[in-house]
């Protein structure tokens, strides 16, 4: 249940141009979503090691989100995706730097509660 939520919801934030308030609300909203799931999962072993296997999902913001979660459990797998895209001045690689960047110096949070919707 979870596992399907966590990814049906950062599919829909894949798919929604941030390009207006309204828009940036829709995807605040999958997000918030998204992150509940992201608790209930790293409760867990089999959790957390579904949330790693996302890192190679096809959907770009699935495996970015998916790599960021897991720089906390599974970090050597997880810096080499995001470093990876980093490097490649694509789409993402601003956002996989300053992932990698807050990690190390300790400032990444991921066990934020998400507003109520």
């Amino acid at each position: 249940m979870w596992t399907n939520a966590y990814v049906v919801e950062l599919e829909a934030t894949d798919s929604i141009p941030l390009a207006s308030d309204t828009r940036a609300r829709r995807w605040n909203k999958h997000v918030h979503r998204m992150q509940r799931a992201q608790l209930e999962l790293r409760k867990s072993p089999a959790g957390r090691a579904a949330i790693t296997a996302m890192i190679a999902h096809p959907v770009p913001t699935v495996a970015q989100w998916s790599a960021a979660h897991s720089l906390f459990w599974a970090e050597s797998e997880a810096r080499t995706y995001l470093t990876a895209l980093a490097s490649s001045g694509g789409v993402g690689a601003l956002e996989a730097k300053m992932v990698l960047r807050e990690f190390d110096v300790g400032r990444l949070q991921m066990d934020s509660e998400p507003k109520h919707l």
